[in-house]
């Protein structure tokens, strides 16, 4: 399986798009999360919007989602292999559609519904795409906000926007390759995200796995960069690097 970032940055990110991935595996592909700035990752990847064909939702925060109409609209006007299958949380999906109906509803050729653009799979604990596993994992962002992040063994789990839960991390740990976490690099603790003291915390096994993500465009400096990959085990996602996971 391999996991490349759309983009990497937080939800006030400029320069490196805000945090996506598409993982790749058994001829198709699943896209965690669609803010608009994956439009641009995919061009620099020399890929269309049609070819995305899964596509799960963490939460509804808008550096998250506010891609989805443009992929729903591109897939109408040039459609790929199939309608894409989109997996979204029980108790989002209604939430979701009132977010993106204004622009899609209305149409030269009458009134469409969500239905028209996506194959939804609404998703209570798991989904199963081309025989892989996907647990859906409850994350502590927002009190009273649903937001989940993706577990997928023995390949990773990806956290989404979460704080830190350091005993579900350590449980985990062994049953993954990769761990991409959020992680916001500043220096102010945000109540809604996990800090890089946090993240020191756990052993350094477990560092060594981690790539954290959805963080500052300071670190997309290169001398940052390589001072902080000197000093820590963690690694930095990079927009459009891929990493390899494998049985």
């Amino acid at each position: 399986m391999r996991v490349t970032f759309f983009g990497c940055g937080d939800g006030f990110s400029v320069q490196q798009g805000h945090n996506s991935v598409l993982l790749e595996f058994e001829q198709t592909n699943l896209a965690i999360d669609f803010p608009e700035s994956n439009h641009n990752g995919l061009h620099l990847m020399g890929r269309q919007l049609n070819e995305i064909e899964n596509l799960f939702i963490t939460h509804l925060h808008e550096d998250h989602i506010n891609g989805v109409q443009k992929l729903a609209l591109y897939h109408r006007v040039y459609p790929g292999k199939a309608k894409p299958k989109l997996y979204v949380p029980v108790g989002l999906q209604e939430d979701l559609w009132q977010i993106l109906r204004h622009g899609l509803e209305r149409t030269t050729r009458g009134t469409l519904a969500f239905h028209d653009y996506f194959e939804i799979v609404c998703v209570e604990n798991e989904f199963t795409i081309a025989g892989i596993r996907f647990e859906m994992v409850p994350t502590l962002h927002i009190p009273g906000m649903l937001s989940y992040g993706l577990l997928c063994k023995p390949y990773f789990y990806f956290s989404g926007d979460t704080r830190l839960d350091e005993r579900f991390i350590q449980d985990i740990a062994d049953d993954v390759q990769m761990i991409y976490h959020e992680c916001h690099m500043q220096e102010d603790q945000l109540l809604s995200h996990t800090s890089l003291g946090e993240i020191l915390t756990l052993p350094g096994t477990i560092q060594e796995k981690m790539v954290l993500m959805h963080y500052v465009d300071d670190y997309l400096s290169t001398d940052l960069r390589e001072q902080f990959h000197k000093e820590y085990k963690v690694r930095l996602a990079q927009p459009l690097v891929g990493y390899e996971s494998r049985d």
